[in-house]
């Protein structure tokens, strides 16, 4: 298979020459007088666009980037800060776009750099002896093209056609040289343990590479806050092992099966999802049902309050978190969902705002009891977006330019169109940026209206905006709340105030949580 890589062209007569000698590259990076992320950042990108484009010897090429790849890698999780915990959309921050900017030029001049080595080592007339070298090329690319698609995950938009076509080529140069499962170590094991958080030690080989690659497109990140994305990618990290590549075969159930077409540029889909026969030729199986029972033991230690002991889940991780997580990931990577209901395009505006305090003031106009821990906050406006298309339970709006910004996946929304008197409860599931200049989510839909309420937990000195919602007989859907997080606890008692009336009562179930906002079921106790 000839490779047809995303690599930079080189200039036979550079201006300037690539310091390529590891004892020069460390002095001068030592000599940095900075601690700026962004400052190591650009001198990094600078070296390696330099090395990039030039001719030097695989040997060479490969032993000037282990050296920058420590810090380059530890520089990038210092970006990912900036970025991985902002509110959307990104490019109304300059710091934030800086950052993602940054982070994603230094993981493809990473990447370009192992590629090019990778290309020299194969164009060689004589090969013997070279299985080493490509591997460990292979493996270093596909390690960067894997953080750089990160990038974009982390950011809410698709990543460039040739992430895949690389990662895909990348995989296959390594089986037709039969080095797929070759371990790749660093001599510094501290430097391993760098690549993916505190894990990467345990995805050495190229085949777990790939498919830790795979697993993280079919995790969805669209529908995960930036920071869960880096909690599944070092969760996996543990448990990559126990997804199965395999040729095409016939299967009795496609349920955890995924086709990956190697001579594509596309991710792996569902094979339940594929429209024409699989090709055993081009095509590929991702198989993940050893993974889910994986999970699934996981999910059951953590609903019986007991942590894996292999490590995958730090000891200081809130459970619930990490039961959301793995309940979600045994979806993606199992049995693949359906779409229950269609979308139906419809062109339309409504209004929107973000998070109980704001939805608390559109909703009811009254003054907020002057000792609520959220006094501080101020009326919302109401910000204009476009719908884009409906179906029975939910919706996908674009923002205006001017309009919110605080959106995050899980945020809890009220929106309202024109010909509604009340304001509509929804949930943000997905983001889409596109360039970074748009901004397009899905809002699931939770409850035709909301009344604005005051809780006080019994036996604590302490006011909180609340929002309770109505019963649906139609959905089945008993009366509930929704609070601020850490609200909940089972048979927890509230004393709760809402337009002159007053009620005691007491919580019996948590439907949902989010970083944001609990949704609780309760009974009336007086």
């Amino acid at each position: 298979m000839a490779l047809n890589l995303n690599i930079p062209a080189l200039k036979d007569k550079p201006i300037l020459i690539a310091e390529t000698r590891p004892q020069k590259i460390n002095l001068s990076l030592a000599s940095l007088q900075t601690q700026n992320p962004l400052d190591i950042a650009s001198h990094l990108h600078s070296e390696l666009e330099i090395l990039n484009r030039q001719k030097v010897s695989p040997s060479t090429r490969v032993q000037a980037l282990n050296t920058y790849r420590p810090i380059l890698i530890q520089t990038a999780q210092a970006l990912a800060e900036d970025y991985s915990n902002a509110a959307l959309p990104l490019h109304d921050h300059d710091k934030v776009k800086l950052a993602v900017a940054a982070a994603e030029s230094l993981w493809l001049e990473l990447g370009y750099g192992y590629k090019l080595a990778l290309v020299d080592l194969q164009n060689q007339l004589i090969k013997l002896g070279t299985d080493k070298s490509s591997a460990h090329a292979i493996q270093r690319a596909m390690h960067a093209v894997a953080e750089h698609a990160l990038v974009y995950y982390q950011t809410y938009v698709s990543p460039p056609d040739h992430i895949w076509s690389d990662l895909h080529q990348l995989y296959f140069c390594a089986v037709q040289l039969d080095i797929q499962n070759v371990s790749i170590q660093n001599a510094n094991m501290a430097a391993d343990r760098i690549d993916i958080g505190s894990s990467a030690c345990l995805v050495t080989s190229i085949e777990n590479i790939y498919k830790h690659a795979l697993l993280m497109s079919l995790a969805d990140p669209q529908h995960l806050m930036q920071k869960d994305i880096r909690l599944i990618a070092e969760y996996l990290a543990y448990h990559v092992k126990d997804a199965q590549i395999t040729a095409v075969t016939p299967l009795e159930s496609s349920s955890g099966a995924f086709i990956i077409s190697l001579k594509s540029n596309d991710p792996p889909v569902p094979y339940s999802k594929q429209k024409e026969a699989p090709n055993p030729d081009v095509d590929i199986l991702l198989q993940t049902m050893d993974l889910v029972r994986s999970i699934h033991q996981h999910l059951s230690n953590l609903q019986n309050h007991q942590l894996p002991k292999d490590g995958s889940i730090p000891a200081d991780a809130n459970h619930d978190d990490y039961i959301y997580l793995l309940t979600d990931l045994i979806k993606h990577w199992g049995i693949t969902p359906k779409r229950v209901f269609n979308r139906t395009p419809k062109n339309g505006e409504l209004e929107l705002v973000t998070g109980i305090a704001a939805i608390h003031h559109v909703s009811d106009n009254k003054p907020i009891a002057p000792n609520t821990t959220n006094d501080h906050e101020q009326p919302a406006t109401p910000s204009r977006w476009q719908i884009l298309n409906i179906s029975a339970t939910g919706m996908s709006i674009r923002r205006h330019p001017t309009a919110e910004k605080n959106i995050k996946i899980g945020s809890l929304l009220g929106i309202k169109t024109k010909d509604q008197l009340h304001w509509s409860l929804g949930l943000v599931r997905w983001a889409s940026c596109g360039n970074r200049e748009r901004l397009d989510i899905g809002v699931q839909l939770i409850a035709p209206q909301a009344q604005s309420a005051i809780a006080s937990i019994v036996g604590i000195d302490q006011n909180e905006m609340i929002l309770l919602l109505p019963q649906i007989i139609a959905a089945k859907q008993a009366a509930s709340i929704i609070a601020p997080r850490g609200t909940f606890e089972p048979a927890r008692q509230l004393i709760i105030r809402y337009n002159g009336h007053l009620k005691q009562v007491m919580l019996t179930k948590l439907i949902e949580q989010s970083h944001h906002f609990e949704h609780m079921q309760y009974s009336v106790i007086s």
